[in-house]
């Protein structure tokens, strides 16, 4: 099998030509409804007919032990009025297949926009769902993803392991969670992402597509969820960034893009990187 492989088409169609079992791990942000973006808008009740038939085939697709990450951002019909559809969604998908554990990208570099103008007094939105379905157990290494060590963890006596009762009740043994955190290299990762994007010199913004996602959690998400050499597969690949990250790890990868134009970008980032195995093909 190709390393990085690219079809041009409509994911629910191509989708349906992959075999069962096939696919290790899913990371994809797709289009969002009622947003005018290039390649078109979606009404809601459009997206959920498109996000249904995809979520249903990736399950499908998917290894017993495999799971789907799509990152999602919910959006406003005007301000101070959120559209429903994305809590919908999750409510629909959750009952559907499973929700492992609620995630989500936080994106620190976030510029203001109308909802955090001073006369009308919100914050911006920087928060993104990373909606994670599979089974409970299905593959994760936390080990891809653990976070560096503050100061303060740092600095903690690792030879004292007296258990602390804070006043919440919580209790705490201070000195062998450092301890903890020294042998495995790093601490384990919040639910909350602190990622920036910015259209870096390597992004799929700088390239040319107007809704890209940072390398660096196409990445994490890779890492955490994909075992090494396993099968990627992202059924909205845009400019290819979920690609790159796969082949960048050692995990092999199959994209999905109706739009030639970002899959000619997506080659073009591709041809950049030293491939693991196998050749490119689109």
């Amino acid at each position: 099998m190709n390393s990085f492989r690219l079809e041009v088409g409509d994911c629910r169609d191509l989708l349906k030509g992959l075999p069962d079992n096939s696919i290790d791990a899913i990371v994809t942000d797709p289009p969002y409804p009622e947003v005018d973006r290039p390649y078109g808008k979606l009404s809601v009740d459009a997206w959920f007919d498109l996000m249904k038939e995809v979520v249903t085939q990736s399950h499908r697709v998917l290894n017993p032990w495999g799971s789907a990450v799509y990152i999602l951002q919910p959006n406003s019909e005007h301000v101070g009025v959120m559209r429903p559809w994305l809590w919908e969604f999750v409510v629909w998908a959750m009952k559907q297949w499973n929700m492992v554990q609620d995630v989500y990208w936080w994106n620190p570099t976030t510029p203001p926009n109308a909802h955090c103008h001073r006369t009308v007094g919100l914050m911006r939105p920087s928060v993104k769902h990373c909606v994670w379905l599979g089974s409970a157990d299905c593959y994760r290494n936390q080990d891809e993803v653990l976070w560096t060590q503050s100061q303060g963890n740092k600095a903690v006596e690792r030879s004292n392991r007296a258990l602390k009762y804070l006043p919440s009740g919580l209790t705490m043994r201070y000195g062998r969670c450092a301890a903890v955190a020294d042998e495995r290299g790093g601490v384990t990762p919040f639910n909350l992402i602190p990622i920036a994007n910015s259209d870096s010199q390597n992004s799929g913004g700088a390239k040319g597509h107007g809704a890209a996602t940072p390398m660096a959690l196409c990445d994490w998400w890779v890492r955490y969820i994909c075992p090494p050499g396993g099968v990627v597969l992202d059924p909205f690949a845009g400019s290819g960034t979920v690609g790159l990250a796969a082949m960048k790890t050692g995990r092999k990868f199959i994209g999905f893009e109706k739009e030639a134009s970002y899959v000619e970008i997506a080659r073009a980032r591709a041809e950049d990187v030293p491939l693991q195995q196998g050749n490119l093909q689109t």
